[in-house]
This record gives C-alpha cells, sequence and structure tokens, in this order.
C-alpha cells in the first residue's frame, strides 16, 4: 500500500511543477504573441505617470507577466528611452495587471483543464500563423494552470487524514508573518508570483490554512517576485537600478503598511468579496487585487516625491 505521505509529497511536487509550468507557458505565450505591440506602446504611450500606469496595468493584464514588464522596463530605462517617473508608473499598473491570473485561478473552472489542454494544442499545432501558435501556447499554458491546481487538490484528503501533516498545518497556517517568509522565498525561488498565489489559493480552499496565514503569503509572494527585477539590473546604469529597486521598494513598503493595517485590510476585503456576492473561495484572489490597487492609489500622487527618494537612497557614484 502506498504511504499517504508518499501520495501527499508526490501531488505537490506534480501539481506546482504543473502550475509553474503553466503559469511561465502561459504569460510566455501572450508575451510573445504581444511584443512588438508591448515595445511599441511602453515606448510611444507612457509620457507621464497616470498614461504609464494606465499602459503598466494594461499591458501585464495582456501579457499576465509583471516579471516581463518589469525587467523590460528597466532595459528601457538602462537604453535611456525611458525616464524613472514613467517606468515608476508601469511598475503601478504592472503589480494590478498581473493579479488578473489569481482572479482566474480562483475560479471553480479545474474541471475544464483537459479540454483547454486540447484547445490550445490544436490551434498551436494547426495555425500557420506564428501569433496565432503563440496564442495557442498560452492557452496550453492556461491548461496547465488549471490541472496543477487539480493535482494539488487530490492531497487535501490525505492531509486531512494524516496525523503529521494535519498537525502541521494547524500549528502554522495560522499566523500571517511564518506566511509572509514563506512566501517571499518561494517566489524568490520560483520566479512566479502566480504560481505561489495559485497554491495558497488551494490551500485555504482546502482550509489548511486561515484567511490570515494566505494574506502573509500573499504579501510575501508580492516582495519574492522583485527578485527577478532585481536580477536584471545587475550591471546597468544607475537609472536602471533605481528602476528596480523602485520596485522593490514600493512592494515593500506595501506591505508593511497593511500589517500595520491588518484587521482593517482584512475587513475591507471580506466587505468588497461579500458585496460582490462572491464566495470566501475569492478572498485570496480578491486580497492580492485590493492590495495593489490600494498601494497605486497611495503611491500615484506621490510619485513625484517617490522619484526623489529613490534617486536619495540610490545617488551618482561620485567620479
Amino acid at each position: 500500500m502506498i504511504s499517504p505521505v508518499f501520495i501527499i509529497i508526490f501531488n505537490f511536487v506534480a501539481g506546482t511543477a504543473c502550475l509553474m509550468f503553466g503559469v511561465n507557458l502561459m504569460s510566455g505565450g501572450l508575451e510573445k504573441a504581444n511584443t512588438r505591440v508591448m515595445k511599441s506602446i511602453l515606448t510611444r504611450f507612457t509620457d507621464n505617470v497616470l498614461s504609464a500606469f494606465t499602459v503598466g496595468t494594461l499591458i501585464t493584464a495582456l501579457v499576465q507577466s509583471s516579471t516581463a514588464v518589469t525587467v523590460i522596463t528597466v532595459g528601457f530605462v538602462n537604453s535611456g528611452l525611458m525616464k524613472l517617473s514613467q517606468a515608476v508608473g508601469i511598475i503601478y499598473g504592472a503589480n494590478i495587471g498581473t493579479t488578473i491570473t489569481a482572479q482566474l485561478m480562483s475560479f471553480k473552472i479545474t474541471d475544464f483543464a483537459l479540454p483547454i489542454l486540447l484547445i490550445g494544442l490544436v490551434i498551436s499545432k494547426l495555425s500557420t500563423k506564428q501569433s496565432i501558435k503563440n496564442i495557442g501556447v498560452a492557452i496550453i499554458g492556461f491548461g496547465f494552470m488549471f490541472l496543477g491546481i487539480s493535482i494539488l487538490n487530490w492531497s487535501v484528503p490525505y492531509i486531512k487524514e494524516s496525523r503529521i501533516a494535519y498537525e502541521l498545518f494547524k500549528e502554522y497556517g495560522t499566523n500571517p508573518y511564518i506566511g509572509l517568509f514563506i512566501g517571499m522565498l518561494a517566489t524568490m525561488l520560483v520566479h512566479s508570483s502566480g504560481a505561489t498565489v495559485g497554491l495558497t489559493i488551494v490551500l485555504f480552499g482546502s482550509n489548511l490554512i486561515s484567511f490570515e496565514a494566505a494574506m502573509g503569503l500573499t504579501l510575501g509572494d508580492n516582495i519574492g517576485t522583485c527578485i527577478t527585477a532585481q536580477l536584471a539590473s545587475l550591471g546597468t546604469s544607475i537609472s536602471a537600478r533605481r528602476t528596480a529597486w523602485a520596485h522593490t521598494v514600493y512592494n515593500i513598503i506595501g506591505v508593511i503598511a497593511v500589517l500595520i493595517f491588518f484587521s482593517p485590510f482584512i475587513f475591507i476585503v471580506r466587505y468588497a468579496t461579500s458585496l460582490l456576492g462572491q464566495d470566501e473561495i475569492r478572498l485570496v484572489a480578491n486580497a492580492h487585487t485590493i492590495f495593489n490597487i490600494l498601494s497605486a492609489a497611495v503611491f500615484l500622487p506621490l510619485t513625484k516625491y517617490y522619484v526623489r527618494f529613490m534617486e536619495f537612497i540610490i545617488p551618482e557614484k561620485r567620479k
């Protein structure tokens, strides 16, 4: 007889792998299908902070990869095609646009994972146009994403039956600070906040962790995802490094603010979810979205001062 612990570990590894692969394939396919349009829009329609914010939101919603948009933005700043103030506006928007992935994962459509995979496969193989092929690849990624969530859900009954696993989740599954650290570390390792948010949705939806702990994991995801931009800025100009740090500091300040006002924030998320008539399963995705919307709402009017702050903490090197 196969050990329940082995099943839990196997499903966790397989499900997480499918989820990560799906998120990366989906964002990669959408990015390739829209690369030329994305780069053109980012350089042509970001004259001021508000337009940069709008473009950042829409482009990231289109390609579903805040990492890709942020890295490209760092590259544009490094080459002198974009100012720091424009880049900061794009970052605000990119953080909001990427939350659509979490919203999609919170819907109960995992039963359609295989049909979605089949549709994507047919499109990618039969189409003669490369952009349509890329859309097909994105759909395949979408299917893998939901397949990964399904596989993760297969472990839930075994976790609840396993005394060791159940006690572990009972002991640590209510602490938002432990969740914050785990979410940050996991996202840094896998370079995909979408994958770790998906895992959080599964754990919360299965009542294995509290909403407070799920909130901690989600906040950690927002910090962990900054590591890619930091790596992309290594060896670049001072402006590019400021852009990467603007992204990181922006998310850290947002997380600290939520931790200070944790109970009111939890209330806002619960109230908004109830107001929309949604199930509690949507709480994690809604928290992710609301966090980034509120962060942008606070920072947008203060962008001029935030840019000065970044220039102050990362000064030009004296010759």
